[in-house]
């Protein structure tokens, strides 16, 4: 009874994507995309979580894997930008099975969320493998104010925010607002169930003022880099071409006197999450002035990301073309 449940369950979701996935095979930018603004809402996510309710943990797996295959095979211009950012950090591994494999680990990352779901807070811990660097954090902790955690679209990254939750820790995480409020909403109640807070940020002083004022309090703020949320970048060099990187951690640095520490969390081989935290960096205002500043601690912080990018560029989730021109100009915060 319950192996064709299993069976029936699994052929009609497939079905239901792989139409969708070809129906949109010709999109551009794959936020445009139909099965996004179907799938990426609250009622997609619950859709996840049901299915790794029913199907268990192996058969969610198998799922993952069929689905982010189809992605791949179906959606060739976003497969195409994968392989161009890919080959930003190595062109050796600009090819079809790590672009495609990078489609797989994304699928993979939502079955992720519903395990966070299904089990309960105290488990988080346990889904951690290799811990490298947590010293730092102790570190950070230790000066009296807060810390920056900056990270990249790397791995599992949501996964950091209960783990710093569950190491006592306070976090509050800063997002862009989602495609809808009920989205936004979703997830900031999503990570509450840890004791996460979730900032929605803007390209305004406000924000800044609060989570200065968080930092200064001893709130450990976590935030992603290398997709920038805001028109305040400057370039950083990767081993084959430049990307831009958000200057928001080094000013809010500057301006709370808490520390910067790169992290990033990559799925092992066993399924489970390594962490790595980098050495603490400290920014100071230099006599170069304010864009010096920025453009040079910026690119510490990068030194420290990048090389973990480039060792795991299947788990690096980028779906549009990253690259910059040598020549195009920044606006620095």
């Amino acid at each position: 009874m319950i192996v064709p449940l299993i069976a029936a369950s699994f052929g009609l979701c497939t079905t239901a994507l792989l139409g969708l996935f070809i129906y949109r095979q010709s999109a551009g930018d794959y936020r445009n995309a139909t099965v996004y603004k179907k799938l990426y809402t609250p009622r997609g996510f619950l859709l996840v979580i049901y299915l790794r309710q029913h199907l268990g943990r192996t058969n969610s797996k198998r799922l993952a894997l069929l689905l982010g295959l189809v992605y791949a095979l179906t959606q060739f211009k976003t497969l195409q930008a994968i392989r161009r950012n890919i080959a930003l950090l190595d062109p050796d591994k600009a090819d079809l099975s790590h672009a495609i494999r990078n489609c797989v680990t994304q699928a993979e990352n939502f079955i992720e969320f519903a395990e966070l779901w299904i089990h309960s807070t105290s488990s988080v811990l346990s889904k951690l493998g290799n811990r490298t660097g947590l010293d730092q954090l102790e570190k950070a902790r230790s000066l009296g104010k807060g810390c920056i955690l900056v990270t990249g679209h790397l791995g599992f990254f949501e996964l950091g925010g209960p783990v710093m939750a569950e190491l006592g820790f306070p976090i509050l995480t800063l997002t862009l607002p989602e495609p809808s409020e009920a989205l936004t909403q979703w997830r900031a109640d999503f990570r509450m169930r840890w004791g996460v807070r979730t900032a929605v940020v803007g390209d305004d002083a406000f924000s800044a003022v609060e989570i200065t004022r968080e930092l200064r309090n001893g709130t450990f703020v976590a935030l992603l880099a290398d997709r920038p949320f805001h028109s305040h970048t400057v370039p950083v060099d990767v081993p084959h071409g430049q990307i831009a990187f958000s200057t928001a951690p080094v000013l809010l640095s500057l301006l709370s006197g808490a520390p910067i520490i790169p992290v990033g969390l990559i799925v092992q081989p066993d399924g489970k999450h390594q962490i790595v935290a980098r050495p603490m960096i400290v920014p100071r205002w230099l006599p170069e002035g304010r864009a010096y500043t920025l453009q040079k601690f910026t690119e510490l912080v990068a030194a420290e990301l990048i090389p973990l990018f480039v060792a795991h560029p299947e788990q690096w989730h980028h779906f549009t073309d990253l690259g910059i021109s040598l020549s195009s100009p920044s606006s620095a915060l």
